[in-house]
């Protein structure tokens, strides 16, 4: 079936019964015109008494009961903050996409910050792109229409387009209504005729987004007999699941946000691990910003701090270098969320930018086999970029012809506009006691992609977000704790988090080179939470000395309280 074919059926369909339909369809769509006639041009943000303004709207069935409570809660408790966020979602200056995105992120803020304490149940902004269509349409009916996720998700299979995550469905179901259904309305005069006489004798405005979307209904109720409302209802269900799961975790959460490190205790089978993982989630954690290990009897300090590995030498020799272990790595990952989260727009798009220009050098000298010569006359080639290194080879250098150099150092370098006379000023400006290595070739490194006169676009970046970031530990008693943190068993200790003047010595320090974060001894960030998981039939706990014990706080976990022993008991 083609739209044109669902247009002309539903033409058909209008002509002989009306937008309230037959009997056997139900559609009963008339009082969306009624709705979005009698609240044209509202909410108003402009009026005196904005709190009256949004009380005082309809939302009939266009969104969820819990919705219409949580707009009418902002209005409450902070109505000129509300109000400001609706005058810029209806700021038709700024791209419809960027308007969605930060209404939901700010909505999300306002209450976290200054609404959700008030309340003794978990409760959230429940913003969605269904909320935020409703308030749109009221607005500006002439413009915008309704949304259901599930009229999308099938115009999407009609018209054989990818539908797009969620943020982003919204703006894309108003181009397709633009692009494909609006045209193929307009040719069907019959229709619109049809639908004008009967709006206008109950004394309702045209909108041609709302006559697509209604065709749009009709296809999704009368024709794909998707017509059981149960489908609304149980979106509505997965909603309200998503609120009572993350009401279930919050005590979990809270628990690990005060004491820092928390170990989940309980017998085998009360989905331990996926609580686990589902805390870490809730916090708000994606994949980068989670880890997960299992420790085990041959799990030992290398893996999770540090250590040294075999690397294959120049002429097949055999040497050794200092590697991160997955902790320690992790913490990396911590802190320069937390450094980039503290930068403007304006920077990270310059880092960006540079970093494009860095890549396009690196690719260019390695398929050219480019040489560089230091100041004493050496000559050096790039192998490649590992990680966050660039790895230079200097066969004047026997011993060690691979020298790592930190990328971060070198864009931070371009970025600032560094000024580099000599070596040493790179030292100067990082605030280092003494220069190393690497200083010599970052130097003739960042010189030269300043002369490269690479054309690249500018690159516009987004504000960073600070993340928690949570490390889960399964299984943590079956691992020798005390062993595998070595001295980071004074690091976490919560009272010691984020402090950079409280630093661990670790067992290879003095092979950490100047220029890594952790150069003058380890810390872990405020923003990194340890969470942990142990069978407590399992007796090895004995193991972990008192001291270490008593820097984690214990909690059991029994089959209720999770989600997961719930559903592995309804699928029994």
């Amino acid at each position: 079936m083609s739209l044109k074919d669902i247009v002309t059926l539903f033409k058909n369909h209008q002509i002989q019964y009306g937008l309230n339909g037959d009997s056997e369809n139900q559609m009963q769509e008339l009082y969306k015109w009624e709705l979005v006639s009698k609240q044209n041009g509202h909410p108003d943000p402009n009026v005196v008494d904005f709190s009256k303004e949004i009380n005082s709207l309809e939302f009939k069935n266009l969104c969820f009961s819990s919705q219409i409570t949580a707009i009418r809660n902002f209005v409450k408790y902070e109505p000129e903050e509300y109000t400001k966020l609706i005058r810029a979602l209806f700021d038709e200056n700024t791209l419809l996409q960027e308007r969605v995105e930060n209404f939901t992120e700010s909505c999300k803020t306002l209450w976290d910050d200054k609404i959700k304490a008030k309340f003794t149940n978990h409760t959230s902004a429940m913003c969605d792109e269904r909320l935020i269509s409703c308030f749109l349409t009221f607005h500006n009916p002439q413009k915008y229409t309704f949304y259901k996720n599930d009229v999308y998700k099938n115009l999407c299979k009609l018209l054989e387009v990818k539908p797009r995550k969620a943020g982003l469905k919204l703006v894309h179901f108003y181009e397709l209504l633009d692009q494909y259904v609006i045209p193929e309305i307009e040719k069907e005069d019959e229709l619109i005729l049809s639908i004008n006489d009967e709006i206008k004798n109950n004394g309702c405005i045209q909108s041609m987004p709302l006559t697509a979307q209604t065709v749009l209904w009709y296809y999704n109720r009368a024709l794909l007999k998707n017509t059981d409302t149960d489908k609304e209802d149980n979106e509505n269900d997965l909603v309200e699941t998503k609120i009572d799961n993350t009401m279930m975790y919050q005590k979990y959460i809270d628990l690990l946000k005060e004491s820092k490190n928390l170990v989940l205790t309980g017998a085998p089978g009360t989905g331990k691990t996926y609580m686990a993982q589902a805390i870490a989630k809730e916090m708000g954690c994606g994949e980068n910003e989670m880890c997960f290990v299992q420790f085990h009897p041959s799990y030992d300090y290398t893996d999770f701090v540090e250590g040294l590995r075999p690397i294959m030498m120049s002429e097949g020799q055999m040497g050794f270098e200092r590697k991160d272990g997955i902790f320690k790595e992790f913490c990396k990952k911590a802190i320069k969320n937390l450094i980039d989260s503290a930068k403007s727009i304006e920077n990270l798009s310059k880092e960006l930018s540079w970093e494009n220009k860095l890549q396009q050098f690196i690719d260019d000298s390695i398929d050219n086999d480019t040489k560089f010569k230091l100041s004493n006359g050496s000559e050096f080639t790039i192998d490649e970029i590992k990680g966050r290194n660039i790895i230079a080879h200097n066969d004047s250098n026997p011993k060690t012809p691979l020298i790592p150099i930190n990328a971060d150092e070198i864009i931070e370098l371009l970025t600032n506009d560094v000024p580099l006379n000599i070596v040493r000023d790179i030292r100067t400006y990082f605030n280092r006691k003494f220069g190393t290595q690497p200083d010599s070739y970052a130097f003739i490194i960042t010189k030269a992609i300043r002369e490269m006169k690479y054309k690249t676009q500018v690159i516009s970046a987004n504000k960073i977000e600070r993340k928690p970031f949570v490390f889960i530990i399964d299984e943590i008693n079956r691992g020798e704790a005390s062993k595998i943190f070595g001295e980071l068993f004074y690091a976490i200790d919560p009272g010691y988090r984020g402090k950079k003047d409280i630093r661990v010595k670790t067992q290879y320090q003095n092979l950490v080179p100047e220029t890594d974060v952790f150069a003058e001894g380890f810390y872990i960030p405020e923003n990194v939470f340890i969470l942990g998981t142990m069978n407590d039939i399992d007796r090895s706990i004995e193991s972990m000395d008192f001291a270490m014990r008593r820097r984690f706080t214990w909690k059991e976990i029994k089959p209720e309280d999770t989600i997961y022993a719930r559903q592995t008991r309804m699928c029994h």
